[in-house]
C-alpha cells in the first residue's frame, strides 16, 4: 500500500530551492517514491492530507518535501482514470509560432496547493517546447499549448524554487499581475465555480 504524502507549508525553504535532477532511473527508492506521489495526488488522498483543492492539475515533489526534480502531470484533473504522467528532470523553452517574432504571453488565473486560499493572474507562455524524461529514462520532447503548457510551466517553476505569487513577496517567480486571498475555502470554492460557469456561458 502506498504512503500518503503530506504537504509542506508555504514557508518551508524547500519551496524556494532548485531541486536536484534524478540520476539513477533504476533506483528502487525512486520508484517507491513515485508510487507514493501518484497515490497522494488522487482526490481522496488530497482531502486526507487537508489539501487546498479537491483535485490537482499537477504536483511537484518538493510540495511534499521531496528533494527530487519530478512532478506529476494531471492537466485534466487528478481523478482516477484520467491522464497521469510522471515527468522527470523537466525543462522548457518558449515556442515561437511561424507568424510570431516574440513568444505570445497569456494571463490567466492559477491556484496552488502550496499557496492555500489564494489565486492569482499569472502571465505565461502560450506555447512551449517541453522536455522531460519518463520513468524508463526515455527523453521526451513535445510542443505544448494553452492549459497544458501553463500547467507544465507552473510545475517546473516549483522545481526551480518559484511559486506563482513569488514576485509579490520579493522572491523569484513568474509575472503575477494580481493576487486574491480568500477568507476561507467556501469563498474560494464559490470563486472557482463562478469562473467555470462564466467560461461555459462564453462557449455556448
Amino acid at each position: 500500500m502506498p504512503n500518503l504524502l503530506k504537504f509542506v507549508e508555504k514557508t518551508d525553504p524547500i519551496l524556494r530551492e532548485t531541486m536536484p535532477e534524478v540520476q539513477d532511473f533504476n533506483d528502487p527508492t525512486l520508484h517507491e517514491m513515485i508510487k507514493n506521489m501518484c497515490y497522494s495526488i488522487l482526490p481522496e488522498q488530497l482531502k486526507a492530507a487537508n489539501g487546498a483543492h479537491e483535485s490537482a492539475a499537477g504536483m511537484a515533489a518538493n510540495q511534499w518535501g521531496i528533494k527530487k526534480r519530478i512532478f506529476i502531470f494531471t492537466p485534466d484533473g487528478s481523478q482516477a482514470g484520467k491522464r497521469l504522467e510522471v515527468m522527470i528532470n523537466p525543462s522548457y523553452l518558449p515556442y515561437l509560432q511561424p507568424t510570431e517574432t516574440t513568444p505570445e504571453m497569456v494571463a490567466a488565473f492559477e491556484g496552488c496547493f502550496s499557496v492555500p486560499l489564494t489565486t492569482g493572474i499569472v502571465n505565461r507562455y502560450e506555447a512551449i517546447m517541453a522536455t522531460y524524461y519518463n520513468l524508463a529514462g526515455e527523453k521526451i520532447e513535445c510542443l505544448m499549448e494553452g492549459w497544458e503548457a501553463r500547467v507544465f510551466q507552473h510545475e517546473t517553476d516549483h522545481l526551480d524554487g518559484k511559486l506563482f505569487d513569488g514576485q509579490l513577496d520579493q522572491y523569484l517567480g513568474p509575472e503575477c499581475l494580481e493576487r486574491i486571498i480568500f477568507k476561507d475555502k467556501e469563498e474560494m470554492r464559490s470563486f472557482w465555480e463562478d469562473k467555470v460557469k462564466a467560461s461555459r456561458d462564453q462557449s455556448e
